[in-house]
C-alpha cells in the first residue's frame, strides 16, 4: 500500500482498481497507472495491445525529456500501433494480460 493510500481515510473503486493493476504491473510511473487503470475499469477484458499502446504514448507525450532513458514527445516509439515492429508491439503483452486479469476480478467482484 502506499503512503497516498495510507493517508486517506476510504478507499474508492478508483483506489482499489489502481493497487490492484499497480500490483500485477509492477509500474511506478503514477501516469501510466492512472491510464492503465482508466482502461481496465473502462475497456475492461476488451482492452486490446492497441489500446495499451495509445495509453502509453498519451503519457510519454507529455513527459518532459529526460535522457538518456525518457525522450518525452520524441520518443520513437509514439506512432500508430498498427507502425511498430511486431517486437515492440509484443513488449505490451505482459501489461495487456495485467490489465485483463484485473478487469476480471473487478467483475468478479
Amino acid at each position: 500500500m502506499t503512503d497516498y493510500f495510507r493517508r486517506l481515510k476510504t478507499k474508492t473503486y478508483i483506489d482499489e482498481a489502481y493497487e490492484m493493476v499497480q500490483k500485477e504491473t509492477g509500474l511506478k510511473s503514477k501516469e501510466t497507472l492512472k491510464m492503465y487503470t482508466l482502461l481496465a475499469l473502462t475497456k475492461g477484458e476488451d482492452t486490446t495491445l492497441s489500446d495499451i499502446h495509445d495509453g502509453w504514448s498519451i503519457v510519454m507525450n507529455y513527459k518532459e525529456p529526460n535522457p538518456p532513458y525518457c525522450y518525452g514527445h520524441e520518443h520513437k516509439s509514439i506512432v500508430p500501433f498498427d507502425q511498430l515492429s511486431k517486437e515492440t508491439q509484443d513488449r505490451d503483452i505482459r501489461y495487456l494480460e495485467a490489465i485483463h486479469k484485473v478487469a476480471k476480478q473487478l467483475n468478479n467482484k
